[in-house]
């Protein structure tokens, strides 16, 4: 028998709708605050948008949308980003990080982020489950897959994660509650 991630070989570039999976979530979760890294045509951030009270979307290219009343739209870098409110009390129910795929950049959003992640709030990256060495090029995936593999070595005490084997792979990262308590204890 097959291995399972050889049975569909080869798969189309993306074999699973992170969109569909984000939208879902935001319609389930309703954030308040939603935050989106990488925009790039805002297929992801325009659906996922309409469920939340306010969305951001931060991307270093010009915008190619329009914004309805809930929508920010920053044209810098994510780190310049974070340093822009580095001195506010933003909180964020949910992060989709989908920007420079680079491991190095991607934990480095994390890393920005993670403190400013509501208890039970998530995180969602994308590009994570490569399905061939091939994909982890620069100008597909890149190396964003360790990231997830790293936040569980460094961080397992204040963040669940799974990540789902489709390619490209989505992880779900969720901030745990204060004590690792379900939050209605």
């Amino acid at each position: 028998m097959k291995p399972i991630h050889l049975r569909n070989v080869p798969p189309p570039i993306e074999t699973f709708d992170h969109v569909n999976l984000l939208e879902w979530f935001a319609a389930w979760i309703r954030p308040e605050r939603y935050l989106e890294l990488g925009v790039r045509d805002g297929k992801c951030f325009v659906p996922v948008s309409k469920y939340c009270t306010e969305a951001i979307a931060v991307d270093s290219a010009p915008r190619p949308f329009n914004l309805d009343n809930n929508m920010q739209y920053h044209q810098m870098y994510t780190d310049d980003y974070f340093n822009s409110i580095k001195d506010t009390n933003i909180k964020f129910d949910m992060v989709f990080i989908d920007a420079d795929h680079s491991h190095a950049q991607s934990y480095l959003d994390f890393f920005n982020v993670k403190d400013l992640v509501v208890p039970d709030g998530f995180i969602f990256f994308h590009d994570t489950y490569p399905f061939s060495e091939e994909l982890t090029q620069e100008h597909f995936c890149n190396d964003c897959y360790k990231t997830p593999i790293k936040i569980k070595e460094l961080h397992s005490n204040e963040f669940e994660l799974v990540t789902l084997p489709f390619n490209p792979g989505v992880t779900i990262c969720k901030k745990m509650h204060l004590n690792n308590k379900l939050a209605w204890m």
